[in-house]
């Protein structure tokens, strides 16, 4: 099932969760991701995280999303051999 724009809070809860000193709501929070990244609409989901900027985004969870993203590319977008 893809994730939409009414999942954006729910991964940004899952990456401030996955930041927790908290083993206990950090490890859940980590499968989640892991679970999240091949569904369609989680490089969405992290974009929209990543362009907010409002008080209520927390800068090392917007850097998270970042990190995520990148990883995101990196191992699920094909590569191109330049001919």
């Amino acid at each position: 099932m893809a994730l939409s724009a009414g999942d954006v809070p729910t991964m940004y809860a899952v990456l401030v969760n996955s930041l927790s000193a908290d083993e206990a709501a950090r490890r859940p929070a980590e499968a989640a991701l892991a679970q999240c990244e091949t569904r369609p609409g989680f490089c969405s989901c992290l974009l929209e995280i990543i362009s907010a900027r409002g008080l209520a985004c927390r800068e090392d969870v917007r850097l998270l999303a970042t990190v995520y993203f990148k990883n995101s590319i990196n191992r699920y977008w094909r590569h191109r051999r330049d001919s």
